[in-house]
Order: C-alpha cells, then sequence, then structure tokens
C-alpha cells in the first residue's frame, strides 16, 4: 500500500483508504498507525471491514480501499459498492490455491463477476510471503515461481 500512496516508477500517487479491522495491517497504537503505509493512507482501525468500507467511500475519497480477510456476506455487499463506485480493492483471502478461493461460497459470484483484476497468491510454507503465482481476473497465469513450473 505504501507504495501505491507514495507513488513508484509504474505511477503517481494515490490516496487510499485502508480499513484495519483488526490493526493487522497498520498496527495501530493508540490511533497512530506504527506501520508506515504510505503519505496519502487513511487508516479506519478497529472497524468491521464491510461498515468500514462503505464508511472509507463517503468520507474520505479513496482511489483504492484495503481490506484484509474478506469472505463473510456482509464484505460481499461492501466490495460490490466499493466496485461501483469507480474505486480499486486491494484484499486478501485464505486460501490454499485459486480453486479452494473459488469453492467459498461467498466469493464465488465475485469471482464469476471477474471482479477481480489480478490474484496473487503467496506461498508461506518456504518463505513468509514469497509469491507463488500472479493470476488474471480471466485465469491466466501471468508468473509461476520457478520451482512450481
Amino acid at each position: 500500500m505504501r507504495l501505491i500512496s507514495d507513488g513508484n516508477a509504474f505511477g503517481a500517487g494515490m490516496n487510499v483508504g485502508v480499513v484495519d479491522e483488526r490493526s493487522e495491517i497498520a498496527a495501530c497504537y493508540q490511533g497512530v498507525p506504527q506501520n508506515d503505509l504510505g503519505i496519502r493512507t487513511d487508516v479506519l482501525d478497529c472497524c468491521p471491514k464491510a461498515v468500514g468500507m462503505l464508511m472509507m467511500i463517503r468520507t474520505m475519497s479513496p482511489a483504492a480501499v484495503a481490506v484484509d480477510e474478506i469472505g463473510g456476506r456482509e464484505d460481499l455487499a461492501a466490495i460490490e459498492y466499493v466496485l461501483n463506485c469507480g474505486c480499486r480493492l486491494l484484499a486478501t483471502v485464505h486460501g490454499d490455491s485459486l480453486e479452494d478461493v473459488r469453492r467459498k461460497p461467498v466469493l464465488k459470484e465475485l469471482l464469476g463477476e471477474q471482479a477481480f483484476e489480478r490474484f496473487v497468491i503467496l506461498d508461506g510454507r518456504a518463505q513468509a510471503g514469497r509469491i507463488r503465482e500472479i493470476v488474471s481476473g480471466d485465469g491466466e497465469i501471468l508468473y509461476r515461481a520457478e520451482e512450481d513450473q
């Protein structure tokens, strides 16, 4: 998020809204983020994701909204609202593979509508945060780690 907020060689910085339900992203302490999420990032800490996404869109005018661990029915409506407002969405979901995520009842509808442009599948077995593969919204494999090929 920091690179999206601050900007980088691929693009100018943009306003980012982070809905951090359990203080896992920004690591807020007394309302102050301890992690550097960028100069154009607003953090809504300790707020349910679905409520927070709506609040963020209505009050902060972000170009992108970031949330962690989507999957509840209430998340689905909020995600659709964010996407219909022209915002980008960065979201995480637990699953061993894209096929595993596709089997989740709540996410099946969003995936069927191709609501997401990219899926980044991480592999925490060998090294936490290691990218195993990147898949486009229509299922094309854009990148696969060498040992997985």
